[in-house]
Parts: C-alpha cells; sequence; structure tokens
C-alpha cells in the first residue's frame, strides 16, 4: 500500500513548522515563483540485442565484435562471410579456436554445426575473447585447397544496476538563515520515511543556497537540493530471505521514485492551496529532476567508443583494463591479463 497517509502528513508537519518558523522570525516569504519546466529525457534503449535465435556473419576485412549477455546463450556465430553464403563450397571444413587458442571441439556449452555455426550456451565471462574460424574448402578454378581466417571477438555483458538522484529547488529564507538548516533536517526525515520499507534510504548529497536577483522582484533565496536513493542490502537480503513480498531491485527503486515525486507533487499542490503568506521554505513548482545514474559491477563497464553497438551495456573489462564498481567504464591496468579484472594490484 502506497503512503499516501505518510505524504499528507508530512506535508502538513513540513508546512505547518514553516509558519510557526516564520511568525518567529517575522520575515517575509519570497511570493515570487521561478517557474521552470525541466523534462526527463527517456532512456534509450540497448542499442545491441542479440538473441539466440540470430545470426552473426563474419568479415575477411576486420574482426567482427559480438556481444552476449551474461548467463544467456550466445547468437549463432557463422563460419562464412556474406559472399560465401552465397556460393557453394566443395569439401568445406570447419575449424573453431576459443581464447587462448583452444581447440573447441568436444567442448560442454558448446555446439558446432556441421556448417560450422557455434553456438555457446549459458555464457559467462571467462568465455570472453578472441574466437577464429577457419574454413578449408576445395576451389574447382585453381584446382586447389584454399583456407580463410575469420575472427570474432566475444564479450559478456550485463544490463546496468541503476539507481536515482532527485535535484530540487527550494524558495528558502536568507542563507544565513538557521531555519534553513532546521527545513532540511525535517525534510531528509520526511523522505527516508517513504522508503524505509523498501529497503532503502535517501540522502541530502548536497544543499547549496544561492542569492538571486530577480527582475521586478528584487533578491531571492533558493536552496538547491541533490538527492541520493541508497541500497540497504542486508535489509534486502533478509526481505528476499524471507520470502515476505517482491525483493527485484528494480521493481523496488521504482517505487521509490513515484513515492519521491508524489511527494513533491504533493507539495506543490499543497502550496498553491495557502491563502496569503506562503512558509519560510518551500519547493518550487516544476524544477525537481530525476536522474537516472547507470552503475556496473565490477569487472564490467560502459565503453561508448570501444562498444558502440552495445553502448548503454555493462560490457566485461578487456585484458588491460579493470573495474572495481566504484566507476561504471573500466579503467586502464597493464597487471590485468583477464577478462573481468575487478582490480587493478600493480608490482
Amino acid at each position: 500500500m502506497e503512503k499516501v497517509f505518510l505524504l499528507t502528513a508530512t506535508l502538513k508537519c513540513l508546512i505547518v513548522c514553516g509558519v510557526i518558523l516564520y511568525g518567529l522570525f517575522g520575515k517575509t516569504a519570497a511570493t515570487m515563483e521561478v517557474w521552470k519546466r525541466v523534462n526527463r529525457l527517456p532512456r534509450s534503449k540497448l542499442m545491441n540485442d542479440y538473441s539466440s535465435e540470430g545470426k552473426v556473419i563474419g568479415s575477411d576485412d576486420s574482426p567482427v565484435k559480438v556481444y552476449v549477455k551474461i548467463h544467456e546463450n550466445s547468437p549463432r556465430i557463422l563460419c562464412a562471410t556474406q559472399q560465401l553464403r552465397n556460393m557453394e563450397l566443395m569439401d568445406p571444413n570447419f575449424s573453431w579456436k576459443g581464447p587462448r587458442g583452444v581447440q573447441l571441439t568436444n567442448k560442454p556449452d558448446i555446439q558446432i554445426t556441421l556448417t560450422g555455426t557455434l553456438t555457446i550456451q549459458n555464457f559467462h565471462k571467462d568465455l570472453s575473447g578472441v574466437y577464429i574460424c577457419t574454413i578449408y574448402f576445395f576451389n574447382p578454378g585453381t584446382k586447389s585447397l584454399q583456407s580463410l581466417n575469420l575472427k570474432y571477438f566475444l564479450y559478456a555483458y550485463r544490463d546496468p544496476n541503476y539507481t536515482y538522484e532527485f535535484q530540487a529547488q527550494y524558495h528558502a529564507a536568507d542563507c544565513h538563515n538557521s531555519y534553513n538548516n532546521l527545513f532540511l533536517k525535517r525534510l531528509h526525515t520526511a523522505l527516508n520515511q517513504l522508503a524505509s520499507d523498501l529497503a532503502y534510504t535517501i540522502s541530502i548529497h548536497k544543499s547549496a543556497c544561492h542569492t538571486l536577483k530577480v527582475p521586478l522582484a528584487g533578491i531571492q533565496y533558493e536552496l538547491f537540493l541533490t538527492l541520493k536513493v541508497h541500497l540497504d542490502v542486508e535489509e534486502l537480503d533478509l526481505i528476499c530471505e524471507n520470502g515476505l513480498e517482491e525483493c527485484d531491485h528494480n521493481v523496488r527503486l521504482e517505487k521509490v521514485r513515484h513515492r519521491v515525486q508524489a511527494f513533491f507533487t504533493k507539495q506543490a499542490e499543497a502550496y498553491h492551496q495557502i491563502v496569503g503568506l506562503l512558509p519560510f521554505v518551500y519547493y518550487i513548482d516544476g524544477t525537481l529532476q530525476v536522474i537516472r545514474v547507470d552503475r556496473c559491477k565490477p569487472g564490467y563497464g560502459k565503453d561508448r567508443k570501444k562498444h558502440p553497438s552495445c553502448s548503454e551495456c555493462c560490457v566485461v573489462c578487456s585484458p588491460g583494463s579493470y573495474s572495481s564498481g566504484r566507476h561504471v567504464s573500466c579503467l586502464p591496468c597493464a597487471a590485468a591479463v583477464q577478462y573481468g579484472e575487478s582490480d587493478c594490484e600493480m608490482q
């Protein structure tokens, strides 16, 4: 059940607190609002969407990059170029080698058809690397045996883990007024009450008070806030272990987002209904921004330049790079010799 009653009670508390302290300080609250409409841009979908039913064709000009979602099956990787697919080949023979030159015949979870098509089941990061297919066939024109090497780079990838940041602006008292700090404490408490049952906490990551000169309204003071959402891993694990309710991280995170958006919408509606002087500090309608922040698990990172066809994926870090999970991208590391390194210990 969504916390509608909590939103209403919290808003009343914030408004009453503002009115009481307004009377104590005896200063006039700003009555002119700066209206600004900020729309959240929709997230682009993953550009790469290989499926087990898809096909990847080789190229004799350059290696072909293939992205395989972790724990899923690879697409069907053909040991052929577009030109060879349209030719009749006499006595063709196919040979596949995987990372470190290992022959792929008789390997579990690896299937190679008579026509040389490779499929890998239950792909994981250790299977990332260079795959080379060699096709041998007899050329009737030259009456000789010909061969062609086709190279593929296979990369494991994950969907990003993500969280949200919120940015909002409030009309404030004088920037040196102690009521601003008191209000922020009450706001922080109210926000955490919204998310506590979902195994999340919300922090006021940044708060800054600025003085603005507004045409026809003189000097105004505004609080610029950045809020961050944090997952309580232990609490979520407990919920999942007991099977109490839906424990999917993304589902619960979306509920947090909806509650926060509703919280600020209710504030704007409440302030519009006030007749007379507004509280000392109040939310500026339309300034809430919802920002999605992607995170990759250790050993994975996003790289739009290196992986343009999978730019929104968390792709396994290649040798020579690593990711500890604190950054969204893989960082250079000469000591990283495997795919998916999560630390960099320089010798």
